[in-house]
């Protein structure tokens, strides 16, 4: 059978699998080669940690105080889609040109879920880069996905991101923990006193510890949770506060990251 190699076979590669998958574009073989020279990534030691809270407002938020917008490449396409989708409905189902039209509106939802691919690579590879631990919340995507925000939490694909972060990390021997995710917004990260809010509420106002952005008290609080999972000392990982005295220092990063700014992935 003749195939376009995206790269040729290594010699000594055993192949293992072979997964032949059908795209609205063409089909494609994924082999899997084994070979035991190659060595296993060794663990990199922990010397900076970050907590990672995702978002709709942003695509996700560092301990760090750096952000990345979100995408939202589906609701850019949907307008496009919809009128695809519209001219589709008007051919004879079963005919060549409703197959045509078919085609057409499967290439441009496969397009828009490798333009988002291809962004979770990159923001994976940007995070990993820079942290050897990386702490994110362990959520339940599918379930989340039965809200009024189902459009918006599946065009954001943080299931998918999730898993290409541990994914990339793996290779890199670093680690990405999960932590549970209840409380992460409605606790201070400094004091823990627990503050209720709604999800329109985007300001973190503690009446003890003071006002700051909602996102950054979620991120930091995932980290903590994770440094204790890990028993890790809050001042032994490197990274923008982690000193003591620790409310102290936390209250003056906060204070002072409290204008965040975009980054680029």
């Amino acid at each position: 059978m003749p195939v376009v190699l995206h790269r040729p076979l290594p010699e000594g590669f055993v192949p293992k699998t072979c997964t032949v998958v059908r795209k609205a574009d063409g089909w494609y073989v994924c082999i899997t080669l084994e070979d035991k020279s190659v060595p296993l990534p060794e663990p990199v030691p922990v010397k900076r940690a970050v907590g990672i809270d995702v978002g709709l407002d942003r695509f996700l938020t560092t301990s760090d105080g750096e952000v990345v917008p979100i995408p939202r490449y589906y609701r850019q396409a949907q307008k496009h889609l919809a009128r695809q989708q519209r001219q589709l409905s008007r051919k004879v189902k079963g005919s060549a040109n409703w197959k045509r039209q078919a085609t057409k509106v499967a290439c441009l939802q496969l397009h828009v879920a490798r333009q988002r691919k291809a962004f979770h690579y990159q923001v994976a590879h940007w995070l990993v880069g820079q942290y050897d631990l990386l702490v994110v919340e362990d959520l339940n995507v599918r379930g989340l996905a039965r809200t009024r925000l189902a459009k918006s939490i599946l065009d954001a694909a943080w299931g998918q991101f999730l898993d290409i972060l541990t994914a990339v990390a793996v290779k890199r021997g670093k680690q990405v923990l999960r932590v549970d995710p209840p409380g992460t917004s409605q606790n201070c990260c400094v004091c823990e006193e627990r503050v209720p809010k709604t999800l329109s509420e985007r300001v973190h106002d503690c009446p003890r510890c003071g006002s700051w952005d909602r996102d950054l008290n979620a991120a930091i609080e995932i980290l903590k949770r994770g440094l204790r999972a890990v028993g890790l000392p809050l001042s032994g990982c490197g990274g923008s506060w982690f000193t003591s005295p620790l409310k102290q220092q936390l209250r003056e990063v906060i204070l002072g990251s409290s204008r965040l700014q975009p980054v680029r992935a």
